[in-house]
């Protein structure tokens, strides 16, 4: 037999078992069993999977430069640590450098930002659409320093000193403060002062105005002893810093802002656990910034956020104690409905489904 001859009897013998095993499968009622599959992932779609859905784009805006306030804080956490990203949210974080912010999200170029809770009132007081969903500031941030040795321990003690506000006009707590102790404005020297504190270390006035959570740090450091006048603690109801959305957000698009909120106080939540985390995540933004200025900023605006019934809530009770001093300090001159200013509704809802525990 020739070589070929010897080929292809070979070539028929080998098609005997493959053609016996086929009449096997064929003649039993179980199904052969299936070939192995073979991957074709980089060829083949996958057709019945969930199609991916792109984050969806959010611009909050810090109502300051970048520093450790506490919802500033929670923001610079809730994006690093991907709170934001686990709500299907893409946040971009900007800073205002004046008053921006409340105009920005006005006109609904940013979706979030933070603003004082006086500053919500007096907006609904002009019929301004904007609410506010979380009061990190359970009292406010401002008040006022006097040196350790002057004998100046409250309101009662201004009569004939020099007495400086920041702003334009006296702001309603002070007046309310005075009027609180009896004294006229006529019996102080009121002085209007800027942002640089040698105005009060070089001794132009005997009362300064602060905000308490980061400039009694800055003039310790100068070695000067102080003590802090806070109007809270005079009677004088104040609020703080809140989280502030447009009404049309909160109307037509309340899973938004729930979304974004719930990640806001998940780095709330956090920065009060992990204060260094906090810290180190604001130097991030803060480039050249004091750690210890910034720790003592967030420590005391953790301290002003502290509630009982959770961290961000707040009640209505607050809200006009706070509009009843805005009205006797002249900033409104007429009654708002502050049941209109806050919004409670998402900040309750969360708490409720388990925020925090």
């Amino acid at each position: 037999m020739t070589f070929r001859g010897r080929l292809g009897r070979l070539s028929a013998l080998a098609w005997v078992p493959v053609a016996a095993t086929l009449l096997f499968a064929a003649c039993t009622d179980e199904d052969p069993a299936p070939a192995p599959a073979v991957s074709q992932a980089s060829s083949v779609p996958a057709t019945s999977a969930t199609p991916y859905a792109p984050p969806r784009k959010a611009v909050f805006m810090a109502g300051f430069r970048p520093q450790a306030n506490l919802p500033f804080v929670a923001a610079y956490l809730a994006k690093s640590k991907g709170f934001f990203a686990e709500e299907g949210l893409d946040v971009e974080i900007q800073h205002s450098s004046g008053s921006e912010h409340l105009r920005l999200i006005l006109e609904q170029k940013v979706d979030f930002t933070t603003g004082t809770a006086a500053q919500v009132v007096r907006r609904r007081y002009e019929d301004l659409p904007l609410r506010a969903i979380a009061l990190f500031g359970q009292r406010g941030d401002q008040g006022y320093i006097v040196r350790a040795d002057s004998g100046i321990t409250g309101p009662a003690d201004f009569r004939g000193k020099r007495v400086g506000f920041k702003s334009g006009v006296v702001p309603a707590e002070l007046k309310v403060m005075l009027d609180s102790a009896n004294v006229a404005e006529s019996e102080v020297r009121m002085q209007a002062v800027g942002f640089d504190p040698r105005v009060f270390t070089e001794g132009q006035v005997d009362v300064y105005p602060v905000f308490i959570n980061n400039e009694p740090f800055t003039v310790r450091k100068t070695g000067l002893a102080i003590n802090v006048i806070d109007p809270q603690d005079f009677g004088v109801a104040t609020l703080g810093l809140t989280l502030l959305a447009h009404s049309d957000t909160l109307r037509d698009d309340p899973e938004f802002a729930r979304k974004f909120l719930r990640a806001m106080m998940r780095g709330a939540l956090y920065a009060r656990d992990h204060i260094d985390e906090g810290v180190q995540a604001t130097l991030t933004y803060a480039n050249g910034a004091d750690p210890e200025a910034q720790r003592y900023l967030l420590e005391t605006d953790l301290k002003l956020a502290a509630r009982a019934d959770g961290m961000g809530r707040s009640d209505l009770g607050q809200w006009q104690a706070l509009e009843a001093v805005l009205r006797r300090g002249d900033v409104i001159d007429r009654p708002v409905d502050v049941s209109t200013a806050w919004d409670g509704s998402l900040i309750n809802g969360l708490y409720e489904e388990g925020l925090g525990r």
